[in-house]
């Protein structure tokens, strides 16, 4: 079974897998620790029900297309980036990255009863730490010339955002610097195909050359 499959799995099954991928380069790693099928709400962890329906696929895509190692929990019974011990945590410390990426999802803008200021928001795990802030400016700039894209609001100020990050052990007071990244329903979920929309993978590849411009700049 391919990796695609194992990320389609029914969450109705309740199977727990860890998606690893070791592609080699470490500098960047991709992780994404609460993914599910579309169609599965919730998580069989009484700590972190909410799942974050296909955050796995984008997030997946975004390690491909860097060419860098990524790790991917589903259908998890455990909040794997809360727990310093986790194999989640404990395989990204192995890869000793310099900068860890995490795809996840939220339920929507508080316009219409979720929970999130932005459709999109970054943290970097503390009001210390705004690289984030820089993360998320540069990609509003480089979205500009894509019309469905730029209607999407991004924030990466810690002091502005709902999700900050602030308990994550893999995003706050961890040995690399972290992204803690938080996508709307929109550009996760497309009704009709168990995959992501398209515009979801566009904006991973507008990420993936934000962090290649700050991260890999000097990279063969």
């Amino acid at each position: 079974m391919n990796v695609e499959s194992l990320l389609a799995e029914s969450g109705e099954a309740r199977t727990s897998l860890l998606i690893i991928e070791d592609r080699g380069p470490k500098e960047i790693v991709v992780g994404v620790p609460h993914h599910a099928p579309m169609g599965t709400k919730k998580l069989p962890c009484p700590q972190h029900e909410v799942s974050d329906e296909n955050a796995g696929y984008l997030g997946r895509q975004l390690a491909e297309d860097l060419n860098c190692c990524s790790i991917i929990a589903c259908n998890y019974t455990m909040d794997v980036n809360k727990l310093p011990h986790s194999d989640y945590f404990m395989q990204i410390a192995t890869w000793k990255p310099a900068v860890l990426v995490e795809i996840h999802g939220h339920k929507g803008t508080k316009e219409i009863g979720g929970n999130a200021y932005y459709h999109i928001e970054i943290s970097s795990g503390s009001t210390s730490n705004q690289q984030s802030k820089k993360l998320a400016e540069r990609i509003k700039e480089v979205w500009n010339d894509d019309p469905e894209l730029k209607e999407f609001s991004i924030s990466g100020d810690y002091d502005a955002i709902h999700f900050t990050a602030s308990k994550s052990v893999t995003i706050n007071g961890a040995p690399w610097l972290a992204y803690h990244i938080e996508l709307p329903p929109a550009l996760r979920i497309q009704e009709g195909t168990e995959k992501p929309p398209e515009v979801g993978y566009r904006f991973c590849k507008i990420l993936e050359n934000v962090l290649k411009e700050f991260h890999l700049r000097n990279a063969p």
